[in-house]
């Protein structure tokens, strides 16, 4: 292409001085081929780039009276003129143009025609309806071939494409265009066709046919496969369905598949089942820990000797405190624990980081933070003063009535937080900062008017005190001014030996307590499969590092004479099993022969065994992993499991079919309607619907409210008796296992009942025609349980997760889920489970007052405790009568006045508190003063409404006064 305008480059046109001025369509000022494309140019130089493979068909020219005009079709019917073409040349350049373009296309579609074949062949191997198609293999495919579809849309491949390219193109199209899609109808349609073909063997493989979802979960093929089993929905038997489907399927042979369970027992009965149901003997079948044992027996040719310990934790714990008791020689060691206690065995929490009392205070009783002679006290502050003193040699006494009879602001008695007897000195450590401010929770007014009356009351009796603030402790000279104080007093230090203190500690069982600490430590830091340079450095990224450091080091000689211990004895333990395994499957030590892994529990899992499992897949092009299990049951996250690999499946293992089996053969709608509700409340959790098999009208969950267990646990034995009819499987479960009630008194009391007890942990798995949960209290031991996990512990865990008691919620829901037919729930209503608390206020379908007279409680405590915001005030007796005090004495000591008609509690209502028991009309007004209660009472005028905080003579007495009050207005609302 030439032309007078350009004669230098030879594929390029430009408009004549006149057809630029004169000329129509004469917005481009030139045209050019360029690679595949022709390039168009305006005045500015900007370019509109036209695809030969976008063209509709080759350029047009428009006859024009002094110039012509290149007509350039596009795609979806869009037009580009090139005008001023001058006429001698027009016809010239269109065939030069298309020329050009016609040589492109056709060499471009012969080129694409192999690749076009290639896809297709490729299509009709890998798509054939005859397996399933897997998303690797699928997205494989499409990211080798997607190309081909940006090309085939343009109406040049219909005329350049051969009429067998052409059916190739119709055959792989459906996959071009849908993608993942397609791939996914013709999966569907295998699953059903395989059903079909194997419905004889899924009718007969166990004892009553699979379910649908059951055959569809064994004949799903994915490279990761997560079957979600809800309790009682079969997983052992779908496990068992999958290994017979792949053998007869031909996908695998026996020793081609391995199947894990958690437990010797459980595996030993899936060999059983698969001999029994499938009449295969060479299909292996393993826990984790045999299955590492056969890994390390191959690699190093001799069959590894299991230690003692690892079978015996309390050989552990026993070898543990006996290297403790070795370390307290070393007076070095021996310092470090000792400081340990002193500073660092509980947490240290501001109290300004608190907004309520009851979060401070279930603080304290999570952590039991009890001083060194084994006081609770109120604080952690108090705490740290009390074992100043005591490793001083300085008797105190803890809140000890003040010796003048006298009453504070508050108008209770007057107890000085410590009292020294050998001194006549008082020490009161006061919630302020700096600024004179209080924590959140205090009332900051009233405490500072406390503060300053206690001040006068020492100064009027003249008895010596003490003040420390706690702004001391933030700045960390607590002790330091504390001791100052005290020397300055004339106080006497007699330190304590460090043997006597330890003496102190061991018979205080805090000794005992470390070593169960690090036994604990020492498991899950060799189950985590991490090295003391990874703990430490994990320490030292925690908030309480200082803390962390000083257990680590009392830890670390501890470790190291148990992996002493193991070389001497040249023996393994079970987390060297898993740890060894992995090491020489990633090595490539050990080639797994296993195409197919099929683990059961699946929500059991550590991130050592995914580990594992991840090393022995990445040996085997082709392999798959089954895993079944239910996030709903996930309850060992203290031996390291962790939900998150359920949960999380695809985002830790890959592509992922998800199949869920959500019918239960075990227990009935209705036990089920309440547990799947109230696991399902964790917004985290998998959502699914699980339907029992069993559908009942009547509610099957009965609450039994006493104070005397024992009357629980009588009452709910006697009403399953009197249901029963020939013998009867009844499960006691508790939070923890030293609930268990006698025994041998119960079984002859019950004979027709086959009474069992187990914690809710050892129940998993089982099953009863009834169930009894005993132990559903509030507090460290009840349940759930609000004991603290020591942080160094939760270090080594997988992370905790965001909703409050999330896994003892799915405790809970096992111990519901174990039964057929009822399940009985014995709380003490004056200390409620949260859970319990949880199944009234969202009113589930329970029974609730199916048992009552002499020795049951009407109800739940339902009066909140005003003064901590999280307790409930309970009846309580004193030698002046009965009162209500909150239940979290005496971390709260919060009371208030019984209905003086019934004994029942008072609720408050506007400017009254009204009986709670509807019965009765009590009714008592409130001071607008102090809160206290107003009383009717009789002067020298007659009758008026006075404070109940009315003290004569006192220095805090409330002097407020009414002459009426309706109290018809309380009760007509």
């Amino acid at each position: 292409m030439n032309n007078p305008a350009s004669q230098s480059d030879t594929h390029t046109y430009s408009l004549s001085f006149w057809a630029r001025r004169l000329a129509s369509d004469n917005h481009y000022r030139s045209i050019r081929l360029g690679k595949g494309q022709l390039v168009l140019l305006d005045a500015k130089k900007h370019p509109l780039k036209i695809d030969f493979l976008g063209m509709a068909h080759l350029v047009d020219l428009q006859v024009g009276r002094f110039w012509d005009t290149l007509i350039i079709p596009q795609e979806e019917g869009q037009i580009v003129r090139f005008g001023g073409v001058q006429k001698a040349l027009s016809k010239t350049l269109q065939a030069q143009l298309n020329s050009h373009i016609h040589d492109y296309l056709q060499r471009f579609y012969q080129q694409f025609e192999p690749a076009l074949s290639q896809a297709a062949q490729e299509a009709q191997l890998l798509f054939s309806g005859s397996h399933y198609i897997r998303q690797a293999t699928a997205q494989q495919w499409l990211d080798t071939h997607q190309w081909l579809a940006i090309s085939l849309r343009y109406q040049s491949s219909q005329r350049f494409l051969k009429a067998e390219a052409k059916r190739d193109y119709q055959r792989i199209m459906p996959f071009l265009e849908q993608g993942q899609r397609h791939i996914d109808r013709l999966n569907q349609a295998f699953v059903k066709q395989a059903v079909r073909k194997h419905q004889t063997f899924f009718d007969q493989v166990e004892t009553n046919p699979l379910t649908e979802n059951q055959r569809q979960a064994c004949v799903i093929d994915e490279q990761h496969n997560l079957v979600l089993a809800g309790a009682g929905t079969g997983k052992t038997s779908t496990m068992i369905g999958r290994a017979g489907y792949l053998l007869r399927a031909g996908l695998a042979k026996p020793e081609q598949i391995l199947m894990l369970a958690y437990a010797r027992k459980a595996a030993e009965e899936m060999d059983e089942r698969i001999l029994d149901k499938l009449g295969i003997q060479n299909l292996t079948v393993k826990t984790f820990h045999s299955l590492g044992k056969q890994i390390i027996t191959h690699v190093e040719g001799m069959v590894p000797l299991i230690d003692k310990m690892a079978e015996d934790t309390t050989l552990r714990a026993r070898f543990v405190d006996e290297q403790i008791q070795r370390l307290l020689q070393d007076e070095q060691y021996k310092s470090r624990l000792l400081t340990f206690f002193v500073r660092f065995a509980h947490p240290y929490q501001s109290q300004y980081d608190f907004k309520s009392l009851g979060e401070y205070n279930a603080y304290i009783l999570e952590n039991d933070i009890r001083t060194l002679q084994g006081e609770l006290v109120k604080s952690y502050e108090e705490c740290e003063i009390a074992n100043f003193l005591y490793r001083q040699g300085i008797a105190y006494q803890y809140e000890a009535n003040y010796p003048h009879t006298t009453s504070g602001p508050d108008y209770k008695v007057y107890q000085p937080d410590f009292y020294l007897p050998e001194y006549g000195i008082y020490i009161e450590h006061f919630a302020v900062n700096e600024h004179n401010r209080t924590p959140p929770f205090i009332d900051q007014t009233r405490y500072l008017e406390g503060m300053a009356w206690k001040r006068t009351l020492h100064q009027k009796y003249q008895t010596p005190l003490i003040e420390t603030y706690s702004y001391l402790k933030h700045q960390g000279r607590l002790t330091e001014v504390l001791s100052e104080k005290l020397l300055a007093a004339g106080v006497t230090f007699n330190p304590l030996p460090a043997n006597a203190l330890l003496n102190q500690l061991k018979e205080l069982g805090r000794v005992s307590e470390f070593s169960q600490l690090m036994a604990d430590i020492l498991s899950l830091f060799k189950s985590a499969y991490v090295d003391m340079k990874s703990l430490v450095e994990l320490a030292k990224r925690h908030p309480d590092q200082e803390r962390m450091l000083a257990a680590i080091h009392l830890f670390e000689p501890i470790y190291e004479a148990y992996q002493l211990q193991l070389r001497d004895a040249a023996s393994i333990d079970f987390e060297d099993m898993i740890g060894r395994a992995i090491d020489y499957v990633e090595s490539g030590r050990y080639r797994s022969p296993y195409r197919y892994l099929l683990v059961d529990e699946f929500q059991d899992i550590s991130a050592p065994r995914a580990r594992l499992l991840k090393a022995l897949m990445a040996q085997q092009s082709g392999s798959s992993l089954f895993g079944v299990g239910d996030d709903w049951q996930s309850i060992y996250r203290f031996s390291g499991s962790d939900v998150s690999l359920t949960k999380d499946f695809p985002n830790h293992f890959g592509a992922t079919a998800t199949s869920i089996l959500d019918k239960t053969f075990r227990f009935n709608d209705q036990i089920g309607g309440v547990a799947a509700r109230f696991v399902s409340e964790n917004p985290s959790q998998i959502q699914k619907q699980i339907r029992s098999h069993r559908q009942v009208e009547h509610r099957a969950i009965s609450l039994i409210k006493t104070h005397q267990e024992s009357t629980g646990l009588e009452a709910a034995l006697a009403a399953i008796q009197a249901k029963a009819n020939g013998p009867t499987s009844v499960l006691l479960l508790a939070r923890f296992h030293f609930k268990k009630p006698d025994m041998a008194p119960l079984k002859r009391r019950y004979p027709q009942l086959q009474l069992q007890f187990m914690s809710v942990h050892a129940s998993k798995g089982k099953e009863a025609d009834y169930v009894v949960v005993l132990g559903l209290e509030k507090g460290k031991h009840g349940f759930p349980s609000e004991k603290a996990t020591h942080p160094l512990l939760d270090l080594l865990l997988p992370k905790a997760e965001a909703y409050p008691y999330a896994e003892e919620r799915r405790l809970f829901y096992v111990a519901l889920t174990r039964a057929r037919h009822h399940v009985y729930l014995i709380t003490n209503g004056n200390n409620p489970s949260p859970f319990i608390r949880e199944l009234i206020d969202h009113r589930y379908p329970i029974l609730t007052d199916e048992f009552q007279g002499e020795g049951f409680q009407d109800q739940l405590a339902s009066i909140p405790c005003s003064q901590c915001k999280t307790g409930y005030m309970v009846p309580r007796d004193s030698q002046y009568g009965s009162f209500f005090g909150c239940n979290q004495y005496p971390l709260c000591t919060h009371t208030q006045r019984a209905c003086q008609w019934c004994g029942s509690g008072l609720k408050p209502k506007g400017r009254f508190r009204v009986c709670e028991n509807p019965r009765c009309d009590f009714v008592e007004p409130i001071c607008p003063v102090c809160g206290g209660a107003l009383t009717l009472r009789k002067g020298n005028y007659g009758q008026f409404w006075g404070c109940a905080h009315y003290r004569k003579e006192a220095e805090f007495s409330c002097t407020h006064k009414e002459q009426y009050i309706d109290l018809q207005v309380a009760r007509s609302r």
